[in-house]
């Protein structure tokens, strides 16, 4: 079992080496292959999620082909597939709870710890109330067009959500004053970092100082 705060510690060292080379090396990959194997289960699904994120990537890399700047455009592309491959692997199965928990075992100050926990909080509200809408709207029989009546129902379930959202957020003030919070959040939960993290993470420092494969841009 990976730990979410050896995840956040691991990725940012990871990022931070892609980031400095011009060049993407095929021994870069290492460490995804390895938690492909570690997390066979986990493959389809961060493959599916890959493919979602990747419509922005393309974006991003064919503005840089509308310059005719090839190598910049393949460098993005390969740049941002490796570290979010790592990333959704790494994280696979992991709640934003669980990195906010793991804010605190890394020492992070307190207030921002709390606010990480409080936004992790807050996203999860506004999912469930949208997925809520979501069940209205298709019970009404809702049916999405190009039309103003649509922009108008749009207008509404997003004006509603923001109302909720700052409803519930007066009443998670109250809550925590009465509770007498003073600024940090205590949880049961610890989280410990494993014999597989290590492994990661010399998989990581590896890939990174080996220069083998170069994919030429």
């Amino acid at each position: 079992m990976i730990s979410a705060s050896f995840g956040l510690i691991t990725t940012t060292i990871y990022s931070f080496g892609l980031s400095f080379f011009d060049t993407i090396y095929i021994s870069m990959f290492l460490p995804s292959l390895l938690l492909m194997l570690l997390q066979r289960k986990a493959i389809f699904e961060t493959l599916k999620r890959l493919l979602l994120l990747n419509v922005f990537i393309v974006m991003v890399s064919a503005s840089a082909l509308l310059n005719q700047d090839y190598e910049l455009a393949l460098l993005v592309f390969l740049r941002s597939n490796a570290l979010l491959l790592f990333t959704l692997l790494i994280f696979w199965n992991k709640s934003i709870f669980d990195i906010a928990i793991s804010l605190q075992t890394l020492r992070v100050p307190n207030k921002l710890s709390s606010l990480f926990f409080f936004v992790a909080k807050f996203i999860t509200i506004i999912k469930e109330e949208f997925e809520i809408t979501k069940k209205v709207m298709k019970i009404r029989n809702f049916q999405a067009k190009s039309n103003v009546f649509s922009y108008k129902i749009y207008a509404n379930v997003i004006g509603m959500m923001i109302v909720k959202c700052f409803d519930k957020a007066d009443k998670l003030k109250n809550t925590m004053l009465l509770r007498n919070f003073q600024g940090k959040v205590y949880q049961s939960k610890v989280d410990k970092f494993t014999r597989i993290d290590f492994i990661i993470f010399i998989f990581v420092i590896i890939s990174l100082s080996l220069h083998v494969g170069e994919i030429k841009l």
